[in-house]
């Protein structure tokens, strides 16, 4: 029962509170907080102890910030020196590895000096270190057809036809044939008495070289041995059209002049031949012949 009342008179209590703030309310609401003595004294303490730690602050992290900017802008003076002398240095290192580059060989260059010496024994007539040459190129290029025909061309004049054949028919069957391939091939067919194909490498070798008048020569031995005089004479006279000085070339027409018993063209050649040729046994053999021959106009 007591509780009961004293609800009541709360309630009645608050209720009167609330009825005279808003009998009041326009002159509280007019009330300046700032004119009340002890609020101003609470706020100037509140802002002399927001001032207090302003420079407590400022005085023990002024130094820290300075004493951080001055580390930035010394590290970046640090990193920026250490960069210029890291790019000094590799600019030295490339100048420096330079001269070695250029000392040591490249394979390229290695492979032209075995070749090279590979035909200097070959030359000296030394086969097996020639082959041994070839063999130590193909070892390190198996692509390298330089030596496969520097290969079958010691073979060949070794007279070791199988395996100059073989060779001069892998070039030909991986189209790496040249001039020297089918010449290579028409005289191992030659030594074979394979006549046909053999003309017919020496055709596909004056067909890659047509202006290589060695080439024309073979081909006006190859007739004036079959005794083909008009053949013989074609080639023979194109041999000589394409090196006028060579005297095998200037010999071989006047054979084929001789063959062919055109005695004009036979004595002309031969007075050509007089003064590249110091074979005078020679000279004086193929003079008895012309002599011997009718006049052809």
């Amino acid at each position: 029962m007591l509780y009961i009342i004293a609800l009541i008179i709360a309630a009645l209590a608050l209720l009167t509170i609330i009825v005279v703030v808003l009998r009041h309310w326009k002159k509280i609401r007019l009330i300046n907080p700032e004119s009340i003595k002890e609020e101003l004294d609470k706020r100037k303490r509140d802002q002399l102890m927001l001032n207090r730690l302003n420079r407590i602050k400022s005085d023990k992290i002024g130094p820290l910030m300075l004493v951080s900017k001055r580390l930035m802008t010394y590290g970046k003076t640090i990193f920026h020196a250490l960069y210029i002398r890291l790019i000094r240095l590799e600019r030295y290192y490339k100048q420096a590895k330079a001269p070695f580059a250029n000392i040591a060989p490249s394979q390229k260059e290695r492979l032209k000096v075995m070749l090279d010496d590979a035909r200097s024994q070959a030359r000296d007539l030394h086969w097996a270190e020639a082959e041994k040459r070839y063999l130590e190129v193909l070892a390190l290029d198996r692509q390298n057809w330089d030596a496969y025909r520097g290969l079958a061309t010691i073979y060949l004049k070794q007279k070791l036809y199988p395996q100059a054949k073989e060779t001069f028919e892998f070039m030909d069957k991986m189209k790496k044939a040249d001039d020297v391939c089918y010449a290579g091939l028409a005289e191992i067919a030659e030594a074979e008495e394979d006549w046909a194909k053999a003309e017919a490498m020496h055709l596909k070798a004056l067909e890659v070289r047509p202006r290589l008048a060695n080439r024309h020569a073979d081909l006006a031995e190859f007739y004036l041995d079959r005794k083909e005089a008009e053949k013989a004479w074609q080639y023979a006279k194109s041999s000589t059209e394409l090196d006028p000085k060579s005297a095998r070339y200037l010999e071989l027409s006047v054979e084929a002049a001789i063959l062919l018993g055109n005695r004009r063209e036979a004595q002309g050649k031969y007075d050509k031949l007089r003064l590249v040729s110091d074979d005078r046994p020679r000279l004086q053999s193929l003079k008895d012949k012309i002599e011997a021959i009718g006049q052809k106009a």
